[in-house]
């Protein structure tokens, strides 16, 4: 048994949804004994925490595993401001058998310029080399592996030049088909050192519950990368097998399935399924409304199955058109309320979102898994929003307070490497989203990032707060973002899984 004393901990009622502070907690073996430090008897280790705060590990529903520890330091070229910028970044990257780097993200330069094959191919025309866009939903290659790929010239998405000729850069279908055939060469292990790295990162940041999405494999080889997880350092992870294919995940023991199945594309590549014309456009020609990838009939399948056999079922939907469809198609497969299989059916990112939508979500019960660090990356005058879709959509988006209200459930990720892997860094995105009547609580932002997405996860029984009976699954930080602190400024002094310190940067807590 371990006491931690001198703490603020905080207990989350879901009845109340409210949290109470306590002084301390006891942890006996696996689980939280006592939320009364004064409980422990004679000879108990006791810990002084010296007025830390103590809240539930953190969750991320949205992570990106191997491309988050790919795209980390010189890979990263999130911090490029122009063309010329983008170009010795480019230079910079490591010279191996298959170059990969991306985060790039032509709406934040200076000089309103796209970006290109060019410094691809003057670099590594001799190389495979891929650099992804900040959303994933485009791409850019070089000639060789263009040629190498070997795209069906029908295939939707390949940029021409003005001669007719393959520009390099990617967009729907053909850049789902480069970025997994490019991801399956890679050797695997730099994946596997890629994932550890990307593990370390988010327990440094608190973040122990990790929801991982698996994209573009085979079917029979899905099983092998659920099973991979266990082998990476001690996080908790709840896999996510983004493919139509409920009977998949029924096969493998998982409760879930989807996440990134995508029924359109992203705002930044403007391939997101939007009613009105985006601003700009993607190509150089005319501004377009994106598309839908699946017909309503494939959806309505899809959703059916997974109720039928008792699956929660996700999909990736971020323009209007697209949660219509989707929201649609839940109504005729649930009819007028929740699913009567208690399945927790969700969506992913869910921006350009109407209040119809919400309310009509939160009467079905759905789960709506959505990113903060979007409205911090691109919302506001003069952000990426804004460029694509103009003021009046822009300020309707990632609608965090109205969903809280309407009473859904709301879940919190970072689409890492999209967003920074960081639940602190989000929370305080929530706390201070551009449009004030979408801002949440810091209570709301941290139930968020824990007990929802415990629910979301089907472990709301075992974890996602700090109760008696419960795993001691814990994060402790030097200062409290529930009395005034910001979250972003606070610093993960450590966190436990299952009463075990599994990161520590100091290690007296």
């Amino acid at each position: 048994m371990l006491a931690l004393r001198n703490a603020r901990v905080y207990s989350y009622d879901p009845q109340r949804k409210t949290y109470s502070r306590h002084q301390g907690l006891i942890i006996d073996g696996e689980n939280i004994a006592s939320l009364d430090p004064s409980d422990a008897g004679a000879g108990v280790k006791a810990v002084d925490l010296q007025g830390a705060a103590v809240l539930p590990a953190f969750a991320d529903c949205h992570v990106h595993l191997t491309d988050t520890g790919y795209f980390l330091k010189e890979r990263n070229l999130n911090a490029v401001r122009s063309y010329d910028d983008f170009a010795a970044a480019v230079r910079r990257l490591p010279r191996e058998t298959y170059v990969l780097a991306g985060q790039y993200d032509e709406s934040a330069w200076r000089d309103r310029r796209t970006a290109d094959a060019v410094p691809l191919e003057r670099e590594f025309h001799d190389t495979f080399a891929m650099l992804v866009r900040i959303d994933g939903h485009s791409c850019i290659v070089n000639r060789k592996t263009l040629d190498w790929l070997n795209l069906d010239s029908g295939a939707s998405g390949i940029e021409k030049t003005a001669g007719g000729d393959p520009s390099g850069k990617l967009f729907l279908e053909a850049n789902w088909r480069a970025q997994a055939a490019f991801m399956a060469a890679l050797p695997l292990d730099s994946k596997r050192a890629a994932e550890t790295r990307a593990t370390q990162l988010a327990l440094s940041r608190g973040c122990l519950h990790l929801h991982v999405q698996f994209v573009g494999f085979a079917r029979d080889e899905y099983a092998s990368e659920v099973a991979a997880l266990r082998d990476l350092p001690k996080a908790k992870w709840y896999p996510k097998i983004c493919e139509p294919d409920p009977a998949l995940a029924k096969e493998l023991g998982l409760p879930y399935i989807g996440g990134d199945v995508f029924l359109d594309g992203s705002i930044g590549s403007c391939t997101a399924a939007v009613s009105e014309p985006f601003l700009v456009s993607a190509d150089g020609g005319e501004p377009g409304r994106g598309e839908l990838r699946y017909t309503d009939a494939q959806l309505y399948d899809y959703f059916s199955a997974a109720e039928s056999l008792g699956i929660s079922a996700g999909v990736h939907a971020i323009g209007d058109r697209a949660i219509e469809q989707c929201i649609a198609t839940w109504e005729r497969v649930l009819g007028e309320g929740p699913s009567a299989k208690g399945c927790r059916h969700f969506i992913e990112h869910f921006e350009i979102a109407r209040d119809d939508h919400i309310a009509r979500c939160a009467k079905l019960g759905i789960y709506l898994s959505m990113q903060p660090q979007f409205d911090l990356l691109w919302g506001g005058a003069g952000g990426m929003y804004e460029q694509r879709l103009g003021t009046r959509r822009m300020r309707s988006m990632n609608a965090l307070g109205r969903i809280e209200r309407a009473g859904a459930v709301l879940c919190g990720g970072d689409d890492s490497p999209v967003c920074d892997l960081n639940p602190l860094q989000g929370m305080q995105a929530a706390i201070d989203h551009h449009e004030p009547a979408e801002r949440l609580s810091p209570e709301a932002a941290l139930t968020m990032y824990t007990y929802n997405t415990a629910r979301l996860a089907h472990a709301e029984v075992r974890t996602g707060l700090l109760g008696e009976g419960y795993a001691a699954d814990l994060v402790v930080l030097d200062r409290d973002p529930l009395d005034g602190a910001a979250f972003k400024d606070c610093r993960v002094l450590s966190t436990w899984r299952d009463g075990e310190k599994i990161y520590a940067e100091d290690r007296s807590l």
